[in-house]
């Protein structure tokens, strides 16, 4: 077999072999616990330098092999493939070297790296797939660990309901995926394997465009619940109680960004779709960068502010991909760079975010902290510059990647108006990102510690300082690499006026400016402003009440009446047709066993009787 296919396969199966290893020592002998993180950092390690080697030497492979009926099973590598495998294991190499010291102190990180390389293994799969059953396998895979990591410490109530909450609301997407792809199937049956990601991207344009639409926003469903887009974003705030590792996983690595994969892999479904698909992807993704940003703002929880930040940002790599959908134009790549950008600053912030919890004793208030930076001088510069690239402050990568989406918005608005309405979303958006961001920073960096813990915080062991330092390295210097990126994915140019391209970056140093006043210098009073806007703040604050709605109003009464109609259909309709059978059967025994009188008479009669019945209807019947 080609070494290059040999390594693909390698890619995920290395950290899938690991799971089972990791687990199975830490059981044998408690002794060997301490090697679980170790182990798993080097399985990943590897992972990353096969991604490198097919990323030199391996720009399209497709290895198909047959599986059952007319599935099959392989790897298809491509260069969105290939750039997607090399952020997913190098980011989480990165973040599993932090998790060495930071759960270094649990009793249970043989279990916890267990889980962490199946994670991993499992969304390299995902991106690695050459098949839609595969591809749903190890999205499943992927859905399941984070329900195992983020209930991690399952014995925290909270943890154990966040996890049953973000697997329950997923599974509403996966259902929505699961009839996407019986479409494809039944559209792509006609040109072999049905659900091959080959066979999709080379014949979508001869498939009806009425069904591809229909395809394209059920699987944009599914989408949505991975990818933690509106409605179904609500299950990541709550996902922030299972350890920060596991949040820099989720929300920079893995999980969250298979759903942007999954559009940006079919992306040819949703080009020859009805034009109404691109709208809805567009403005989903457009609508949620604003939703998650007006939620952000009134959070004081810091991995939850971090949480909408992902929310918003996932929102603008969906709405650059509806953006090249309505436009038909291939924006794969500039979708993809803000991921991959993103994936290195939010890697950053999450694990800057544990750097401070562990020197805090797991304190998330950010009222509670204060006056880090003279503390933690390492971590609180590693937080800002991932702070300045979320926000998209020149000259880091977040400039590049960002904004970019929100000049081409305004590109493609020139000619087609029904664009116009998301980059007014997306650009707001930005203002609102880079408030938020900086009331965090503010907040927790400058002033005076406002606890006992925040006094006596100090920067964490080298073993989590040195994946800081490499993220802060590439937050600032991987907008460099921009061209080459577009030109090894696909490269989409356009220009827009100076005025234009400025706007994203004067809103950025209004926000910052704003925050300032409010949470750096505190010339105005946040808790003043906040009375002032009574019912506003109010609204914001409850999440816009989505959660009430989904939790009292879906599940306890919409559902909960569905299933008692439900019951009474069961009982009444399908058993009672069942025992009407029973019934029937012993009313027919009753009459007929009346007719046993054991007098030969009675039966002659009866036989008699059946003749001439039998005589009449043939004869009525023309067959006598």
């Amino acid at each position: 077999m080609d070494p290059l296919i040999i390594s693909g396969i390698l890619i995920f199966l290395l950290p899938l072999i690991m799971f089972p290893i990791i687990l199975l020592l830490g059981k044998i002998n408690a002794n060997y616990r301490k090697y679980a993180g170790p182990m798993a950092t080097s399985a990943i390690f590897i992972s990353f330098l096969l991604s490198y080697y097919l990323y030199i030497n391996g720009k399209n492979i497709v290895f198909e092999s047959q599986w059952f009926y007319n599935f099959t099973w392989g790897i298809y590598v491509d260069p969105l493939s290939i750039s997607m495998s090399l952020m997913v294991s190098g980011v989480s190499f990165l973040i599993h070297m932090f998790a060495i010291g930071y759960m270094g102190k649990d009793p249970n990180k043989h279990v916890y790296f267990a889980e962490t390389t199946l994670f991993t293994g499992g969304m390299l799969g995902v991106v690695l797939s050459s098949n839609m059953v595969m591809f749903f396998l190890f999205w499943e895979l992927v859905g399941l660990c984070s329900y195992l990591l983020i209930g991690f410490w399952w014995f925290k109530p909270n943890a154990a309901s966040a996890a049953k909450k973000a697997f329950i609301v997923t599974r509403v997407g996966d259902v929505l995926l699961i009839l996407g792809l019986a479409v494809l199937y039944w559209q792509f049956i006609k040109f072999g394997d049905p659900l091959s990601v080959a066979t999709i991207i080379n014949n979508a344009h001869y498939v009806d465009k009425v069904q591809l639409a229909i395809a394209g926003a059920l699987i944009l469903g599914g989408a949505a619940g991975k990818s933690a887009q509106f409605p179904l974003h609500v299950w990541i705030p709550d996902a922030m109680e299972g350890p920060t590792t596991v949040s820099a996983l989720i929300h920079a690595a893995t999980m969250v960004t298979a759903g942007i994969y999954l559009v940006a892999r079919i992306f040819p479904v949703y080009i020859f779709a009805l034009p109404w698909a691109g709208y809805l992807v567009l403005y989903i993704g457009a609508f949620t960068a604003f939703l998650a940003g007006t939620m952000g703002i009134v959070m004081n929880d810091i991995k939850r502010i971090l949480a909408y930040s992902t929310i918003s940002q996932l929102g603008y790599m969906l709405a650059a991909l509806g953006l090249g959908i309505v436009a038909t134009e291939n924006t794969i790549s500039i979708s993809i760079y803000h991921l991959i950008v993103h994936a290195f600053l939010k890697a950053l912030l999450f694990l800057s975010a544990g750097a401070i919890l562990y020197s805090l004793l797991d304190i998330r208030d950010i009222r509670k902290m204060g006056g880090l930076w003279k503390k933690m001088p390492i971590t609180i510069t590693a937080m800002f510059i991932g702070s300045l690239t979320l926000v998209g402050f020149p000259p880091t990568a977040g400039y590049f990647s960002k904004d970019e989406i929100i000049s081409l918005s305004y590109f493609l608005s020139q000619n087609n108006p029904g664009i116009y309405y998301a980059w007014l979303l997306l650009l707001i958006g930005a203002f609102l990102t880079t408030v938020y961001t900086f009331r965090m920073f503010f907040t927790v960096a400058l002033g005076s510690p406002r606890s006992y813990a925040a006094e006596h915080a100090k920067d964490p062991p080298w073993v989590m300082i040195v994946p800081l330092v490499i993220l802060s390295i590439l937050s600032l210097i991987y907008g460099i690499f921009q061209e080459d990126f577009y030109s090894y994915l696909g490269e989409v140019s356009f220009t827009v006026p100076i005025y234009v391209e400025m706007l994203p970056f004067i809103l950025v140093l209004l926000g910052i400016y704003i925050a300032w006043l409010f949470y750096g210098s505190r010339r105005f009073s946040a808790e003043s402003f906040a009375k002032r806007s009574g019912i506003l703040y109010s609204l914001v604050r409850a999440k816009y009440y989505l959660d009430y709605i989904y939790t009292n109003i879906i599940a306890d009464r919409v559902v909960v009446y569905l299933a008692y109609a439900f019951s009474l259909f069961d009982r009444y309709i399908v058993d009672g047709f069942v025992n009407a059978i029973g019934r029937a059967f012993n009313y027919t025994a009753d009459i007929t066993k009346r007719l046993q009188t054991g007098i030969v008479q009675n039966y002659a009669t009866l036989v008699i009787i059946g003749l001439i019945l039998f005589l009449i209807i043939g004869k009525i019947m023309g067959v006598i």
